[in-house]
C-alpha cells in the first residue's frame, strides 16, 4: 500500500475539491445536464480532471440537497433529461469558492516548482 506515495492518492484528493469548483464555474455560465456538466469540466481543465458521471452526480445531488443548484426535468430530441443552474446561494458559493483558490494557487505553484525543480536537500542526522 502506498498511501501518500501514490500519484493516484493525490489525483482522488485533488479531484474531489476541484470537481465540485469546476462543476459551480460550469454552471455558473448557464443551465446545463449532467452529461453536458461532465464534458464541460473535462473541457475546462483540459482533460486533467475527468471525474466520473458518479462524482458529478452525487455532487450535483449533494449541491441541489443544500440549496446550491436547481433543477428540473426537459425534453430534448425525445429525450428526458435534468437540466441544472445555480442558485443565488450557489453563485456566492462559487464566488467564496473562486476567491479562496485565487489566494491558494500561488503557494501551490511554489510548492510544486520546489518539488519539481529543486535540488532535494540533504538532511544530516
Amino acid at each position: 500500500m502506498s498511501g501518500m506515495k501514490s500519484e493516484e492518492y493525490w489525483e482522488n484528493l485533488v479531484k474531489k475539491s476541484l470537481c465540485r469548483f469546476l462543476l459551480l464555474s460550469q454552471l455558473a455560465k448557464g443551465p446545463l445536464h449532467g452529461y453536458a456538466v461532465n464534458q464541460a469540466i473535462k473541457d475546462a481543465c483540459n482533460g486533467c480532471c475527468e471525474p466520473t458521471e458518479a462524482m458529478v452526480y452525487s455532487t450535483m445531488k449533494e449541491l441541489q440537497d443544500n440549496g446550491y443548484v436547481e433543477s428540473r426535468m426537459e425534453e430534448h430530441q425525445g429525450r428526458r433529461r435534468r437540466v441544472c443552474w445555480l442558485t443565488p446561494t450557489g453563485e456566492e458559493a462559487f464566488q467564496s469558492a473562486a476567491r479562496v483558490w485565487e489566494r491558494m494557487l500561488p503557494a501551490i505553484q511554489d510548492c510544486v516548482a520546489q518539488a519539481l525543480y529543486t535540488a532535494p536537500v540533504e538532511v544530516k542526522v
